[in-house]
């Protein structure tokens, strides 16, 4: 698929970025923590190409849906996976080659730049902290199992509020997988997938404006 974008996005005043798949690539920690985490909990390995599948969805739901496991299993491994992230997994992760020079521009530019991402929130902010990512950035949103908020569609909700803005006052989700598109449309949010990140056949094949690459993405964004 080549860049395709429904409208102008360069005057869109707030921009939300996904984290996994977007601005880092996290799959060697993420992996890292997974395998420790069926190991642990002695449940059976599922294979690389479903491990992959993990990256970005809520992962207790994705335990539950792709593999049948009870809400206690799928618990258990989020535990031990949480573990192993916190421990080690999140210094693996790198930023995407141009998105620190993109989120420095948009900033530039008078937007307003934030992650809405299902990590948990405080682990987002150790990865990209980790990164040196933080300057340019308004606002930190993630998941927070305490505040109910484990969802894409309730953190945006939650970035939204806390920037003190709304759909009408114009605002673009960027993401590589469906649920990030899907969470935006709950909000009435413009979306863009990219290409660069863990999403596969469903992401590439659906109606929505894509960037794929970095550069695509900075064209859509910035012109």
């Amino acid at each position: 698929m080549t860049a395709v974008t429904s409208r102008d996005l360069t005057s869109v005043p707030v921009v939300l970025l996904d984290l996994d798949g977007t601005v880092v690539e996290s799959a060697p920690g993420i992996l890292a923590a997974l395998e420790h985490a069926f190991a642990a909990c002695g449940e059976e390995h599922p294979g690389a190409e479903r491990l992959q599948s993990f990256i970005g969805p809520p992962l207790v739901d994705s335990f539950r849906s792709e593999l049948g496991l009870d809400a206690e299993r799928a618990e258990a491994l989020r535990l031990a996976y949480t573990d192993h992230y916190l421990a080690e997994g999140y210094t693996f992760s790198v930023p995407y080659a141009g998105m620190a020079d993109l989120i420095s521009g948009l900033r530039a530019d008078g937007r307003t730049v934030a992650i809405a991402t299902n990590k948990p929130e405080t682990t987002a902010r150790r990865v990209l902290e980790h990164q040196g990512l933080t300057a340019d950035l308004d606002l930190i949103g993630g998941t927070d199992l305490a505040a109910g908020r484990t969802h894409k569609a309730q953190v945006i909700a939650s970035v939204l509020e806390r920037l003190g803005v709304s759909a009408a006052d114009g605002a673009v989700m960027v993401g590589d997988r469906l649920h990030d598109a899907e969470g935006a449309a709950v909000h009435g949010l413009d979306a863009v997938l990219v290409g660069w990140g863990y999403g596969g056949d469903a992401e590439r094949a659906a109606d929505l404006p894509y960037a794929a690459t970095v550069p695509e993405l900075h064209r859509m964004l910035r012109g």
